[in-house]
């Protein structure tokens, strides 16, 4: 498989992860924010908590697909990285110690374990495999 190849699946899965993962999160936020508001007295309203994450979603997808499409570049290939990372962090920080907070389940911890973990270890391992 060449580089631009493996570049181009990266970003793809990278993008539908994100995505699938702040579907997640906009759904189960209204669902679990007065549980949030226990914890956390300044979360967000649920209209605010969806715009942002609108925007973070709309950003992201659309670096990944960037980094995914025509040339390589080494700007493309860290973009990609950095994705890869958040995503990875995203899942420890702060999902899997929200969910443990909230008793058992937090906005975004299902598709962060499930997708954005092993999604982040394969595009990671895309973006380094030799041609």
């Amino acid at each position: 498989m060449t580089p631009d190849r493996r570049r181009g699946l990266a970003a793809g899965l990278l993008a539908a992860a994100l995505t699938l993962h702040d579907l997640e999160e906009a759904v189960g936020y209204p669902l679990k924010r007065a549980a949030i508001l226990e914890i956390l007295p300044g979360a967000p309203p649920v209209a605010v908590f969806w715009t942002m994450l609108a925007l973070v979603t709309a950003a992201g997808v659309g670096v990944a697909l960037w980094a995914g499409c025509g040339p390589g570049s080494p700007a493309k290939a860290a973009a990609l990285r950095t994705i890869a990372a958040i995503l990875l962090v995203n899942v420890l920080v702060p999902h899997v110690p929200a969910a443990v907070a909230l008793g058992g389940y937090a906005p975004g911890v299902l598709t962060a374990v499930a997708l954005n973990l092993p999604a982040g270890l394969v595009a990671l391992r895309l973006l380094r495999a030799r041609a």
